[in-house]
């Protein structure tokens, strides 16, 4: 089940974990300053309008989330998945695959993923979600700033790439 949620209470508990698998990407000299401001940001999603948090819930139990905001860098417009999360006993079952496919299909329009060229499996994820979604309507593109490729689409019909 995926719902979006409000609040960030439900999501602190799962996105300390989150953190301690995404710290394996980045080069972090104080990981508990780092986890500090991280959750200072979290706290944005309880009080923007244009941010989104969607949580994927197996049996009651929070497997997953997703967060969506507009903080770009490789589109001007639209939304961008800042934050996304399967727990590791929960991967390549396909709940990563449905919930980024929910996303897209609640929130229509210009869509960017930014993904670290340290992350492999995020990676290959991406590029076959996005690939898969939009038929390979999608552009990939390098960010040097970032170290990174970001996936550019747009499921909505105004516009295609």
């Amino acid at each position: 089940m995926i719902n979006r949620i409000q609040t960030i209470n439900q999501i602190k508990p799962i996105f300390r974990e989150y953190l301690d698998y995404m710290s394996q990407f980045s080069l972090i000299n104080d990981v508990e300053s780092w986890c500090k401001s991280a959750l200072k940001n979290l706290h944005l999603y309880s009080i923007a309008d244009d941010r989104y948090i969607y949580i994927l819930k197996k049996s009651d139990t929070i497997i997953g989330f997703a967060m969506v905001n507009k903080h770009f860098r490789f589109n001007s417009k639209g939304l961008a998945v800042a934050e996304f999360y399967i727990q590791k006993n929960h991967e390549k079952k396909g709940y990563g695959r449905r919930l980024a496919e929910h996303l897209f299909e609640k929130l229509p329009g210009n869509w960017e993923v930014a993904v670290s060229i340290k992350n492999k499996s995020a990676l290959v994820f991406w590029n076959q979600v996005v690939s898969s979604y939009t038929d390979g309507k999608f552009i990939k593109e390098w960010n040097a700033s970032f170290n990174g490729y970001g996936f550019v689409f747009n499921n909505g019909l105004k516009k295609t790439f």
